[in-house]
């Protein structure tokens, strides 16, 4: 097994690794990897569902399960497979988010209890964009200044989705969306590191703050955690599988084409 850095803020990318007969210490040594580089792409030919799902259930053992999705795509043999596709049948959409530039964002923040990572196989790829951009959160707090970081202790912050909305700027309120709210920073109970809790995409304020000093703290917040130096982008390849951290990492997508085919296959590990 080779590993290799993908950039200097986070990433892994692991190579001579046969996923399916990969041994309970192998995967052990995969799990303290992802801890300690919170994104992780092992390279590889693309696994069937059965294989990918009982990949996931071996990497997870101890610290999680695989949730199952609402709705199950044709395009899956397994109820735990989440289809990420623009694939169309009589104009109807396949997959999830199946289109276009994605703002960066932590999953299922809008929930009480949100996912601890994520599992996601390239099937299909365009020729050019659909990259999946990762931001390490705990770096970009621990760069932050002492006095901000000063001001964040307690802070709160409320997170809604409207399902199909991707861009930042062109979410609309909506009183029945899902919500929760969570501190601004929170404490990754594996390593102890302290992560910035908050994205773009579906943070709408800060709740112990008035309107105008949240929306300035936010912005401010949102510039930093996307800054250059604290990420890293995926350029996807055919069969690559990558495991990310979804406690301290926001992920946001690049723009395609809409006239090529992409097809990724997905997995949600629930927290403990």
């Amino acid at each position: 097994m080779k590993i290799e850095p993908l950039s200097s803020a986070l990433g892994a990318r692991v190579s001579g690794l046969d996923l399916p007969s990969a041994s309970p210490d192998t995967l052990i040594k995969l799990r303290e990897l992802w801890l300690d580089r919170l994104v992780v792409v092992v390279s590889g030919p693309v696994l069937g569902d059965d294989d990918f799902v009982a990949f996931a259930e071996g990497f997870v053992d101890g610290f999680g399960t695989i949730r199952e999705t609402r709705l199950q795509s044709r395009l899956s043999t397994r109820r735990e497979i989440k289809v990420i596709s623009n694939i169309r049948e009589g104009g109807v959409a396949l997959g999830d988010l199946p289109d276009g530039e994605m703002s960066f964002h932590y999953d299922m923040i809008y929930y009480d209890r949100p996912n601890r990572a994520g599992v996601l196989q390239a099937v299909e790829i365009p020729s050019t964009g659909g990259d999946t951009c990762f931001s390490n959160a705990c770096l970009a707090y621990e760069r932050l200044p002492e006095k901000t970081k000063q001001k964040l202790e307690g802070l709160t912050a409320l997170h809604t989705y409207s399902y199909g909305t991707t861009i930042a700027n062109e979410k609309q309120s909506n009183p029945q969306a899902p919500r929760a709210s969570h501190p601004l920073v929170r404490t990754i109970p594996e390593t102890g590191r302290k992560a910035l809790y908050l994205c773009r995409l579906m943070t709408d304020r800060i709740n112990e703050l008035n309107e105008s000093e949240s929306r300035q703290l936010l912005d401010d917040l949102f510039d930093h955690v996307e800054r250059p130096e604290y990420t890293y982008r995926h350029t996807w390849s055919v069969g690559d599988l990558l495991i990310w951290d979804n406690h301290c990492t926001v992920h946001a997508r690049t723009d395609f084409s809409p006239e090529e085919r992409r097809l990724l296959k997905r997995l949600t590990i629930n927290a403990p």
